[in-house]
């Protein structure tokens, strides 16, 4: 089992971009969207509604979680809708939590100044 293709959307992939930059993460765009899709789902309380967005990158299939890693994300997703899910739901919802914490992590780059490291705040944020 794995992720579906997702279509993420325009903001949403500059937005990876920057977050990218800013961690470091230059040729490692996957742990970049799993760590967007771990901020929206630790960070909200209820799921994340559907909006409607232009769209241009495809995330593929099984990039952001495969085998057991899926079924764990799967039910963290389960856990916060309280419902039982289909795959095509799944990776609707896991893509509404990717943008969700990308729109999240960028905010919080903004917030920080030039001398701010965004891991380091992460670290102490979340510790």
């Amino acid at each position: 089992m794995a992720n579906g293709r997702m279509s993420l959307s325009i903001e949403g992939e500059d937005k990876l971009i920057t977050i990218m930059s800013e961690l470091e993460l230059n040729d490692k765009r996957p742990e970049a969207l799993r760590l967007a899709f771990v901020k929206g789902i630790a960070s909200l309380e209820k799921p994340p509604e559907k909006k409607e967005r232009k769209t241009r990158f495809v995330i593929p299939d099984g990039v952001i979680a495969r085998g057991d890693d899926y079924i764990l994300y799967k039910h963290m997703i389960i856990e916060k809708v309280g419902q039982p899910l289909e795959a095509k739901a799944v990776d609707d919802y896991m893509l509404r939590y990717i943008e969700e914490g990308l729109e999240i992590m960028a905010s919080e780059i903004e917030s920080l100044s030039n001398l701010d490291n965004y891991l380091l705040y992460l670290i102490n944020k979340h510790s």
